[in-house]
């Protein structure tokens, strides 16, 4: 009972959730990489839960393991439990570079505009609940938005934090570490010399956002810290591998 009214109450505060009146971007599905492996048992629904990790894959996509809320545990499956630690996927498509060889088609031209939350984030995320018939989970994909929630205390109004980047060069990962809890969600940006998108993210809840680099080439890369439409912070950084 209580997570029925759980379900209700979050279908009513947001108008989207748990329902087929989602807003999903039925054009996402042009850059799904082999799209026929998924069945699908809901074509639009949003669900609520914390980001646990973020699985970079060599198609481009990023797994987003979501503990889900508990509202929406009826959506994970047995697979769910022994393969993915009882979270459900929710997975971007093209959020970063592709360099299976087989799949690079799928993205070529596309630049995927979701921003992509830390681990430890509180989120709502919107996308088609499918079946992945290849590894028998359940998921939301191609995820069409995320958005952060908060925990519904007032911010307390605090200076813009100072952003720390390193390492610099780069290898595996580079980190971006905040000298507070930010009082509003903080975008960032990544973009290659050419001004091509290398990622998006954002931050709320966490101060310390780690991502992987080893799928983009090796290079100069600028970012691009955002809070509140200003820009708090610009850099660059290299990349080796």
């Amino acid at each position: 009972m209580k997570n029925a009214l759980y379900a209700f109450l979050i279908t009513i505060s947001f108008g989207i959730a748990n329902t087929a009146s989602a807003q999903c971007d039925t054009t996402l599905w042009a850059h799904v990489y082999n799209s026929y492996r998924l069945y699908v048992m809901n074509p639009c629904m949003t669900v609520s839960g914390t980001v646990y990790s973020l699985i970079y894959e060599e198609d481009g996509d990023i797994h987003i393991r979501l503990t889900v809320d508990s509202a929406f545990t009826y959506m994970l499956n047995a697979a769910n439990y022994s393969g993915e630690y009882g979270k459900l996927v929710c997975e971007p498509v093209c959020a970063t570079t592709c360099t299976q060889p087989d799949a690079i088609a799928s993205c070529a031209g596309f630049t995927n505009t979701v921003f992509i939350p830390s681990p430890g984030e509180h989120v709502l995320i919107t996308g088609p609940y499918v079946t992945d018939n290849d590894h028998g989970w359940n998921e939301l994909h191609p995820v069409s938005s995320i958005t952060i929630m908060t925990t519904g205390v007032a911010a307390i109004p605090n200076n813009t934090p100072s952003v720390s980047v390193f390492p610099n060069p780069v290898n595996a990962q580079v980190s971006f570490k905040l000298s507070e809890k930010p009082s509003s969600p903080i975008h960032i940006t990544i973009l290659d010399a050419l001004g091509r998108l290398g990622g998006q993210y954002q931050m709320l809840e966490t101060t310390n956002l780690t991502i992987n680099t080893r799928y983009l080439p090796s290079g100069n890369y600028y970012y691009h810290v955002d809070q509140d439409g200003k820009e708090i912070h610009q850099g660059e950084f290299v990349i080796t591998h």
